[in-house]
């Protein structure tokens, strides 16, 4: 993860995971990751990823 920060440094970053991995939105955070709202994520979801609308209800999505 610290080479991919290093090489898009100007970039944005997202990163989407479950909402129930904790563990998973922690380790994101300790890296400057900022969790979006429930609304951002839909959002994020729909225009970025092609997964299910019972896998967009049940992820969350953070930037960086």
């Amino acid at each position: 993860l610290n080479y991919l920060l290093k090489i898009n440094q100007n970039a944005c970053l997202l990163v989407g995971t479950w909402r129930d991995a904790t563990w998973a939105i922690q380790f994101y955070e300790k890296f400057g990751f900022k969790l979006h709202t429930k609304k951002q994520t839909i959002q994020l979801l729909k225009k970025y990823w092609k997964i299910s609308s019972n896998q967009i209800e049940n992820s969350v999505v953070l930037q960086k």
